[in-house]
């Protein structure tokens, strides 16, 4: 492909608070970043919504604000490529592309009680699309909706409505073509992961018409072009953003292992050209193209910078005066259990309220921190414990990343895994990973190797202890029955 100036690349990384954009060069060299935020809503308990045209409109402001700096500096826009956060679903226009409801977030839980009467169909489920049976992704979503709402479901009776995740409608208005990459469409519970397409029991068990979904398609793919500045533009890959991450931090080998942390969490694991199913985790495509597919085991946790943030509302400390990182040198033998968006893998709740077990609202506020913090590493230490004990993976190597990744976090966690925590040396892994796809389809840049290290975490808390702090854990999750054994 020839340029007439310097070409470069424009990556946008649509996540829960905020929109951000980026501007590699073809060396992967980020030049700029631009950040739109915008607002969630809980209307309800377990209700956690978004306006999917404000996250649209910011996804194009983005772009447009790196391409005025990339004219700046004579650089012409090769392509675009995009990431997203992953199960928020919404119902939209086939012609006016317009949202016709608050889309419903990832951190929703809406639908926890329709899927309770679908009990005895979780393990066929689960096995077809490598998803656990839970009313955070796309099939009970649209199955509460349709059932709730009579507008909508006359739209999808009558064909004239999309219902996607948050990707596939962003990528319908910048484009006008209507596709849905398969790293997040296993997202929906629809999809058949062998296959790699729609499945027709899943969609009779949900009572979703076939015509009203978006079509599957790689992630590395042509999804059409980007007007930006009279300019067109190809939009070549879409994709989730944690398996984004996972491609940032250079995890290429199967068996390879990353932590991402932002407002949630992964545990994320490279497992090869294979699908590997592994019942309370999930399974999904972690990037592909017309020649090749990759696949990524994943234990998700669905509070991180979102607990702080509930933390800080909750014992009424400013914002500024959170900090939490520097909060948790304080130790506790407290344990808070984060009812916030629910607890996902390995256990599968709704949202419940949050729980505390030898502290309440007259404890040290550092020690409150302290006892959030460790909660997030007790989650990813059970998952681990899934992935060696079900997976057979050897858990070595450990890299983290994301906005959450700080050190009395991984600390903890090295301290619990009792291994090893590095680092990677560059900030925004989603959009290097994203970046590095986008290269190899336009420039044929090599993918690339892994991703240079940075800080590293050595465990030293002793076994004593350890142990301690993991029985009071699951003892409160006993007491509050999410543990049963």
């Amino acid at each position: 492909m020839q340029f007439m100036s310097r070409p470069c690349i424009i990556v946008v990384d649509q996540g829960t608070s905020a929109t951000k954009g980026f501007l590699f060069n073809e060396s992967l060299e980020q030049l700029h970043t631009q950040k739109i935020r915008h607002t969630v809503k809980r209307p309800r308990r377990g209700w956690v919504e978004c306006d999917a045209g404000e996250i649209a409109y910011a996804c194009r402001k983005v772009m447009e604000r790196i391409a005025a700096e990339a004219a700046s500096r004579s650089l012409t826009i090769a392509a675009v490529g995009m990431a997203f956060q992953r199960s928020t679903f919404l119902f939209w226009g086939k012609d006016d592309g317009e949202p016709k409801a608050p889309a419903m977030s990832w951190q929703d839980s809406r639908a926890t009680e329709l899927v309770k009467g679908m009990a005895h169909e979780s393990a066929d489920i689960q096995q077809l699309t490598g998803i656990p049976l839970t009313g955070h992704f796309g099939g009970p979503k649209f199955l509460h909706t349709v059932k709730s709402n009579d507008v909508i479901n006359n739209g999808v009776k009558k064909g004239t409505l999309f219902f996607g995740p948050l990707s596939a409608f962003v990528a319908h208005r910048l484009t006008g073509s209507s596709n849905i990459d398969q790293s997040i469409a296993g997202r929906s519970l629809l999809m058949n992961l062998s296959t790699l397409a729609w499945d027709d029991h899943l969609l009779d068990l949900f009572e979703v018409m076939e015509n009203c979904l978006p079509h599957i398609v790689p992630t590395c793919h042509n999804y059409g072009t980007i007007t930006i500045d009279g300019n067109e533009i190809p939009l070549l890959c879409v994709m989730g953003d944690q398996q984004a991450s996972l491609i940032g931090q250079g995890r290429w080998e199967k068996g390879d292992v990353a932590l991402n942390f932002g407002t949630s969490g992964s545990v994320l694991v490279n497992s090869g050209e294979t699908p590997l199913v592994v019942p309370s985790l999930l399974s999904n495509v972690l990037f592909s193209s017309d020649d090749s597919i990759h696949f990524l085991l994943e234990g998700t946790i669905n509070s991180v910078g979102s607990l702080f943030k509930w933390l800080e509302g909750y014992f009424g400390i400013t914002h500024d005066e959170m900090n939490w990182d520097n909060r948790c040198s304080t130790e506790t033998d407290g344990i808070i259990v984060s009812g916030l968006n629910g607890i996902s893998a390995p256990y599968w709740t709704g949202e419940f309220e949050t729980q505390f077990f030898g502290l309440d609202r007259k404890s040290d506020p550092d020690e409150l921190v302290r006892a959030g913090m460790e909660s997030i590493g007790f989650l990813v230490n059970d998952i681990c414990e899934v992935i060696q004990k079900e997976a057979k993976i050897e858990l070595a190597d450990i890299v983290a990343s994301g906005g959450s990744s700080r050190t009395s976090l991984l600390q903890f966690i090295a301290d619990i895994l009792r291994t090893d925590i590095a680092t990677t040396s560059g900030k925004d892994m989603t959009a290097l990973g994203v970046a590095r796809l986008v290269a190899h389809s336009v420039f044929g840049t090599p993918l690339g190797s892994v991703t240079e290290r940075d800080e590293q975490f050595h465990p030293v808390m002793t076994a004593k202890v350890r142990d301690k702090k993991i029985f009071a854990w699951h003892d409160a999750l006993r007491k509050l029955s999410i543990l049963t054994n």
